[in-house]
């Protein structure tokens, strides 16, 4: 039977590993998992950019666009080439590619960024699961406390 200072001790203990080290893995993951969720969406927008090109290409009709050029400007256009268009491919790379290469593509980060994400979303859990056995020890060691006084 421990003392109560050995009990209050292993109590700080657990409440310091639960503060310094758990809550801050769970946020680290929820950060990476949102952005993986992100970049997910732009490639989904990818995929929608390329498919509606197909359709003005197949209607043979000029596409008006709008693009964003930051700090709330924007500028009005046409597409008027539906053959090629570029992709980031990161570290600020764009790589030249026809749409059906480009949905190809998107497919495949597509892919790879689901399995990650699928990763983190596990990874959550577990880290969740963690907190709730090291809170459930918190109050066990507590109620044996209340019990010996």
């Amino acid at each position: 039977m421990m003392n109560p200072e050995e009990l209050n001790n292993k109590i700080k203990g657990y409440e310091t590993f639960l503060e310094e080290t758990l809550k801050k893995d769970l946020s680290d993951v929820q950060d990476i998992l949102k952005e993986k969720i992100r970049k997910y969406k732009e490639w989904e927008e990818v995929k929608q950019i390329t498919k509606t090109l197909n359709e003005f290409k197949e209607k043979d009709r000029d596409m008006p666009v709008r693009v964003g050029l930051g700090c709330g400007v924007h500028v009005n256009g046409e597409v008027i080439d539906y053959e090629r268009t570029y992709i980031s491919i990161g570290l600020g790379y764009l790589l030249e590619m026809d749409c059906d290469e480009a949905n190809k593509y998107s497919n495949i980060r597509m892919r790879s960024l689901k399995r990650d994400i699928d990763h983190y979303r596990k990874l959550a859990v577990t880290v969740k699961v963690n907190i709730k056995m090291v809170l459930l020890a918190i109050n066990e060691l507590q109620s044996l406390m209340l019990s010996n006084k």
